[in-house]
């Protein structure tokens, strides 16, 4: 990689597989702030995109003054967020996924809330509704036979693992639709921390035949406001079906002490 000197003080454009990534020498600000301030200006600004190669360690380290470990501290921590991929031998590339990208730190933040399981089943439910809002306004004549192809799969299903398993892809598809990557990214955080109990919930309900049959009556009806593009109808099913959710699972944790 080559550096290209530019009219603007002591920035340099560094070329990249994706184009010119500008950096320049760094200032009075700490040292990771200021590397990590540079690496992700350029993702906001575009000139770094999903899957771009970022330029060789040494070359940013020369480029911003600062040291090689220095410049690889940053990119593992951005590793850890899931931004960055590191290929040994291959060097450092911006995530490709990078409308994901926040599921990680978000499920640690969650985690950490551990004690606070209501709060998070609310957070939840407030996103579900957000995204049956958001898919009402988008489905498509696809996204209609994928939703009803999936139904057709659940109300099929006699295993509760197999029935669990396509709830949850019921709702994934749902918040795809929705097509808002940060609310995507939040609502599948929330829904790994609230999983384990979400899936003893849905165990408790398959017991209850009466109450099987209410989830899937909500299902159907939220399949049908969504496909039929009414969004005051859509946001009050989903509600309906989160508060359902509720309800069995505050009476299932009771019964279990």
């Amino acid at each position: 990689m080559e550096d290209l000197p530019t009219t603007a003080g002591n920035d340099i454009l560094v070329e990249n597989a994706g184009g010119g990534v500008m950096f320049k020498e760094i200032g009075d600000e700490r040292t990771f702030n200021g590397i990590l301030n540079q690496i992700t200006d350029n993702i906001q600004s575009g000139r770094l995109k999903a899957g771009d190669a970022l330029p060789a360690e040494r070359t940013m380290a020369e480029t911003m003054g600062v040291s090689r470990p220095a410049v690889r501290e940053v990119l593992r921590a951005l590793e850890l967020l899931g931004i960055v991929k590191s290929v040994p031998g291959g060097g450092n590339y911006i995530t490709d996924r990078l409308d994901t990208w926040l599921i990680g730190p978000l499920s640690l933040m969650f985690r950490l809330n551990n004690g606070y399981l209501k709060q998070n089943q609310q957070l939840r439910a407030a996103l579900e509704r957000e995204t049956a809002i958001l898919a009402a306004k988008k489905c498509t004549p696809l996204d209609e036979a994928e939703l009803r192809m999936i139904l057709a799969r659940l109300d099929a299903a006699e295993q509760e693992s197999d029935r669990g398993e396509l709830d949850k892809q019921l709702h994934q598809k749902i918040a795809q639709i929705a097509d808002n990557p940060m609310l995507y990214s939040v609502l599948t955080a929330a829904d790994q921390l609230t999983e384990s109990i979400i899936s003893g919930t849905r165990s408790y309900i398959m017991k209850k035949k009466q109450s099987a049959r209410e989830v899937d009556d909500q299902h159907q009806r939220l399949v049908e406001a969504i496909v039929a593009g009414n969004v005051t109808e859509a946001e009050m099913c989903m509600s309906e079906h989160m508060e359902t959710i509720e309800k069995y699972m505050e009476e299932m944790q009771k019964e279990q002490g």
